[in-house]
């Protein structure tokens, strides 16, 4: 229950990302660089993927395990496979709390 009470509020906040006017710099515009040399896009803008970046981080904070938060990024962006989101939960990580990396 507590890992779909989770996916249900990272869910929501994708809806809520207002577009950025900025181009993204620092950590997220190495998110996106990491993303984009992987050969991977999210389904939303650059700002979504980058929410969906720091969701991971808040998801293994929160106590998720890794596999379950691979399931909740692939849940929220159907298009990628298992594997293709675990590239994405890896690069968020890496990128945004190395502590989980």
């Amino acid at each position: 229950m507590k890992r779909f009470l989770l996916l249900a509020g990272i869910t929501a906040v994708f809806g809520l990302v207002a577009p950025a006017h900025a181009d993204p710099v620092g950590s997220d515009a190495a998110f996106l660089t990491a993303l984009s040399g992987a050969g991977l896009s999210h389904s939303g803008s650059d700002q979504v993927a980058i929410s969906a970046g720091h969701s991971v981080c808040q998801l293994m904070d929160a106590g998720l395990t890794p596999m379950d938060t691979v399931v909740a990024v692939q849940t929220t962006n159907p298009g990628f496979t298992l594997q293709r989101a675990a590239e994405f939960a890896r690069i968020a990580a890496q990128n945004y709390c190395p502590e989980h990396a």
